[in-house]
């Protein structure tokens, strides 16, 4: 669970980036910033974003072969604490009626707003836009500075 320090949600695209050799600056941010999070237990990631880069991996960019994909879902899986249920799904509808994201885009924002996330971190998203109580932040366009861990 996170703790008393500020929880960040981290999009998909940032668990992908942070392994892909084809994308050497973003696999460099990328795996700054989860590392950071990881270390100080601030990371959280829900089940669809778990999904969302298994899939990523081994169908859809073919990064790894299935047995390195989940082993790698399996060393994520222990940040997975926002919830994905129906309560997310109706958060989702809100979200979606009043800030015009994707469907999944606003599953995700909904399950990190649930789980009481600050920072909702991606490259997808409106750069400093807040959306419910989330601060989305892309962590290309950040100093390299910038205090994670609050």
């Amino acid at each position: 669970m996170p703790n008393a320090r500020t929880s960040c949600f981290v999009d998909t695209n940032l668990l992908i980036y942070s392994i892909d050799p084809q994308e050497t600056e973003r696999r460099r941010v990328a795996g700054d910033l989860l590392t950071n999070l990881a270390d100080t237990d601030t990371l959280v990631l829900s089940p669809q974003s778990l999904n969302e880069c298994y899939r990523a991996l081994t169908e859809r960019r073919g990064l790894l072969p299935r047995n390195a994909a989940r082993a790698y879902i399996v060393y994520l899986h222990r940040f997975c604490t926002a919830p994905y249920d129906f309560d997310v799904t109706q958060h989702a509808w809100r979200i979606q009626d009043q800030h015009g994201f994707s469907w999944w885009d606003c599953m995700l924002l909904a399950s990190a707003s649930l789980a009481g996330c600050e920072l909702f971190f991606s490259e997808d998203m409106q750069h400093e836009r807040t959306v419910d109580g989330l601060t989305i932040l892309n962590p290309f366009q950040l100093s390299p500075n910038f205090p994670f861990a609050r």
